[in-house]
């Protein structure tokens, strides 16, 4: 399932970006953040309402659905600097010569990115973009599941891509997700990504969930599982107290990597 086109007007994306990033923002904030009357901002967010790319509400607007993500294109820039930080700081705990699986998403490819410091590694992986990124490496042996090829953000999914996950066991799993709900719930937006994520859960010796703090208390529809099912969490900025508490109760080691300023 691949999201919905950008609009093509930059303020509207701005928005979209700021609604992403925040979950619910006043029309006021937004007449603020980007100079203009309040009028012309109730305008907009209509606008984007009527196409299906936010909810409105009185007074403001938030995340559209619980049924689609946001554009590929949109998620690459959306808090760049702390996915990177977050990639980083997930490297640094992956030993040479391991094995691991590399699931679907933009945080993780910056994961791949930062894994050049790494030796002798093997990767499986559903994520062309990740494949690509590593195939610099040649001390490094990346395989790539069977399956179909999205266009729109170069995940491979379907039956096939399951029954290849099936088929290793690695040492780490790391993945993204979309959202954590306040009962602690594994979150994704496309039945595949779902399925796939589980298959990595089941076949990974150790999982490092990668997320950057917009995931929290964000209600995509797909469950992929509770944070019991990992055992490594590293995210941008301290949860706040209620996740705090779940993360204590799961026994998940924490990791906090803030962006560079920070």
């Amino acid at each position: 399932m691949c999201a919905l086109p950008l609009p093509p007007l930059p303020r509207h994306r701005q928005i979209l970006a700021l609604v992403a990033e925040r979950g619910y923002v006043t029309n006021e904030t937004l007449a603020q953040h980007f100079g203009v009357a309040v009028q012309t901002i109730r305008r907009d967010v209509g606008t984007l309402a009527e196409q299906g790319y936010i909810a409105r509400h009185h007074g403001g607007a938030s995340a559209a659905s619980s049924v689609e993500n946001i554009a590929y294109d949109e998620r690459q820039v959306l808090n760049q600097p702390a996915k990177d930080a977050i990639g980083r700081a997930a490297a640094a705990l992956i030993p040479d010569r391991s094995t691991l699986f590399i699931n679907i998403g933009t945080t993780t490819e910056s994961f791949a990115r930062a894994l050049t410091d790494r030796r002798d590694l093997r990767v499986v992986t559903n994520n062309l973009h990740v494949a690509t990124i590593l195939s610099a490496q040649t001390d490094f042996r990346t395989i790539i599941t069977g399956g179909t090829v999205r266009h729109c953000d170069g995940g491979v999914v379907g039956p096939s891509t399951i029954e290849s996950l099936d088929t290793f066991r690695a040492d780490f799993g790391v993945i993204g997700i979309s959202g954590i709900d306040e009962e602690g719930t594994l979150l994704d937006f496309d039945p595949d990504e779902v399925m796939c994520t589980r298959a990595i859960l089941r076949n990974s010796r150790r999982v490092i969930l990668l997320t950057d703090h917009t995931k929290f208390g964000r209600h995509p529809m797909g469950k992929v599982g509770a944070l019991a099912d990992i055992d490594v969490l590293v995210t941008d900025l301290e949860p706040q107290p209620p996740f705090r508490a779940l993360l204590l109760a799961a026994e998940v080691e924490v990791h906090l990597a803030p962006p560079a300023g920070l």
